[in-house]
């Protein structure tokens, strides 16, 4: 059994993902894997992350591919990740502002 999940929502022009569980490098290769099969091409895209047990660098990688990707293809990508002020400080300390996360609590 994965001990992460993934669920999606796809409204016209929009799918929503929402993602908890470990999102970290022992689960990135499904977690991607998950991603690519269930997103529509073209869609905006709004990813959420509640219930994280364990985040790392790899799934931060991901959000920024995803964020990127949707520079280049055209489609609005938002972020909203449930972490502590200092872990969202930390990101951004670490280069990753671009991903501009918004603080769900």
């Amino acid at each position: 059994m994965e001990n992460f999940k993934v669920k999606y929502n796809n409204k016209k022009g929009l799918t929503e993902a929402v993602f908890s569980g470990q999102l970290t490098i022992n689960n990135i290769d499904k977690i991607v894997e998950n991603v690519k099969t269930n997103l529509k091409k073209g869609n905006a895209l709004k990813i959420t992350s509640k219930d994280i047990e364990n985040i790392d660098i790899t799934f931060v990688q991901l959000l920024l591919s995803l964020v990127k990707t949707g520079k280049t293809e055209g489609f609005d990508v938002k972020i909203a990740v449930e972490l502590p002020d200092e872990q969202k400080q930390l990101l951004s300390n670490a280069g990753f502002s671009e991903l501009n996360i918004e603080n769900k609590k």
